[in-house]
């Protein structure tokens, strides 16, 4: 690669990453936004110099945007991280705008690849219960993944917010739990309840003590990991029998019971972590769809085409 000249290297594709990347630091993104920022752009940053795109921002055009969409689109990845992948370098090429580095984005004709409405099944009772069962609270893993499990559907936290926990959050006589590492560096304060509690209890009595640091442990005594969350889970639910046990399964079942259960919009988004109300309408989905399919049962045009007849 030539040697840039100091204005060159205002316009260089490389060096406006890592200013941006800095920039997110300073306005205080939480690190993951940041680091999930870093794999997106270097990612981008290898496809441009694969497919010779130029150096300057300002010679980078729709078609070499194409061209970076059609990559990533072509190694077979699921739509929601073709969709992330487009939103993230999106981001970076706003943001030259509005600093001058470029007159317009290229990104500003191109539309993000749309994402399917999925409705995610909540967890029944009786599925809750068989995980429930498989957690042997005579050991220090089931004891711990009991309270794990009970803390997940009573309070809605997100995978990585879990992990973060310390004991320190923790307010057993209140049931209150301190999330300070939230989505979008966001704090808040979320409700437990009696069961979780004692869950919580028994095994910070029985096994984990009450030495400052992570509330849940691994079996090294250290941090659990959100990567090792996940793994605990699809053991747990292969045992169980249960399929999809996701924490984000978690979080659809303790908005959708919360809303059966006549809690206000705003109570549920307040306590998810949420800053406007769509995604508790998303959440919400499945309990419309389910009050529908009831009411059908009471207006059913097959079943009540005897009544038209008669």
């Amino acid at each position: 690669m030539t040697t840039l000249t100091a204005v060159e290297q205002q316009q260089d594709v490389t060096s406006l990453i890592e200013l941006y990347l800095l920039r997110c630091q300073v306005e205080g993104k939480s690190p993951n936004t940041i680091t999930a920022y870093r794999e997106t752009l270097t990612l981008f940053e290898r496809i441009a110099g694969e497919e010779g795109f130029p150096e300057g921002v300002r010679a980078i055009t729709p078609v070499h945007i194409y061209a970076y969409l059609g990559r990533i689109g072509s190694n077979g990845v699921s739509l929601e991280t073709r969709h992330r992948r487009h939103r993230e370098v999106r981001f970076l090429f706003s943001w030259l705008k509005r600093m001058g580095y470029i007159e317009e984005s290229p990104f500003a004709q191109i539309k993000n690849i749309r994402l399917p409405q999925k409705i995610v099944q909540p967890y029944t009772a009786e599925e809750i219960g068989r995980l429930l069962a498989c957690c042997n609270t005579r050991f220090y893993w089931g004891a711990r993944n009991r309270a794990m499990i009970l803390i997940l559907l009573d309070t809605g936290v997100r995978r990585t917010e879990l992990v973060d926990l310390d004991l320190a959050d923790l307010d057993l006589e209140g049931q209150r739990l301190r999330v300070l590492h939230g989505k979008g560096n966001k704090q808040r304060v979320v409700r437990f309840g009696t069961k979780a509690r004692e869950a919580v209890e028994d095994y910070l009595e029985r096994f984990r003590g009450r030495e400052p640091g992570a509330l849940f442990l691994s079996r090294y005594g250290t941090r659990m990991s959100s990567h090792s969350v996940l793994i605990f889970l699809r053991r747990l639910g292969r045992r169980a029998g249960v399929d999809k046990v996701k924490v984000h399964r978690f979080r659809h079942t303790f908005a959708t019971w919360a809303i059966e259960n006549e809690a206000r919009e705003l109570d549920v988004q307040h306590l998810l972590g949420h800053s406007t109300p769509a995604m508790v309408r998303r959440y919400s989905a499945t309990y419309d769809a389910e009050k529908a399919a009831r009411a059908h049962e009471r207006f059913s045009p097959a079943d009540r085409m005897g009544e038209r007849l008669g």
